[in-house]
C-alpha cells in the first residue's frame, strides 16, 4: 500500500498563480519543477476561470 501512496491513478493538475509578486514566482517556479520530474501536469487556473470547455473539463 505505502508503495502506491505517491503514484496517483489519474492525471495530477498542479495548478500555481504566478501573480505579480515574488512569491507568485516561486510558486510558479515550484510548479514547473514539480511538472518537469512527473509529479502532475501544470494546468492554466486562468482558463478555468475563463470557462474555457477544455479547461473545464480536464479539471
Amino acid at each position: 500500500m505505502s508503495q502506491d501512496c505517491c503514484q496517483p491513478q489519474v492525471d495530477t493538475l498542479i495548478l500555481a498563480c504566478s501573480g505579480g509578486s515574488n512569491v507568485g514566482q516561486l510558486a510558479n517556479q515550484a510548479a514547473v519543477e514539480l511538472t518537469q520530474e512527473g509529479f502532475g501536469k501544470l494546468f492554466c487556473l486562468a482558463g478555468v476561470g475563463a470557462q474555457l470547455s477544455g479547461f473545464v473539463q480536464s479539471a
